[in-house]
């Protein structure tokens, strides 16, 4: 079931605009943690000419929101969310992952690490979230 809820996921990404604006793609590994890619661009940068902390934070809690709303039928929305910026990204390309720290019946917490393709770790952080009784997809 967990898996059908991840491939359910995935399809559904292009439905949020802002993520796909930004270029991200998602898949779930094996282990069902949620990795969310994203290739540089000028359009991510601020103006010294690195990548935006807020598209790194956007990224944190993107990877964080699918690992956990992977485990839940309805929608979960972010109440809480937390990022460390680390170090700067040098125009390489991105990639999060989130996994699940707890899933409760109405509280999901999950973490979320932003790594460079050569895998300097530039952002961590993680968020908490709501269950709500809205459909998912």
């Amino acid at each position: 079931m967990l898996v059908a809820r991840a491939r359910a996921i995935e399809a559904w990404l292009p439905r949020g605009l802002f993520l796909v604006h930004l270029g991200a793609t998602i898949r779930f590994d094996d282990d069902l943690r949620a990795v969310i890619t994203l290739p540089h661009g000028p359009h991510l940068e601020h103006a010294m000419g690195d990548v935006h902390g807020g598209v790194l934070a956007t990224l944190v809690d993107a990877a964080a929101w699918c690992a956990a709303a992977v485990h839940y039928e309805s929608w979960i929305t972010t109440v809480e969310l937390q990022v460390r910026l680390l170090e700067p990204a040098r125009a390489e390309d991105l990639a999060a992952t989130g996994e699940v720290v707890r899933i409760g019946n109405r509280i999901a917490v999950a973490d979320a690490e932003v790594r460079t393709v050569s895998g300097r770790l530039v952002a961590a952080g993680g968020a908490t979230f709501s269950v709500t009784s809205l459909p998912i997809g």
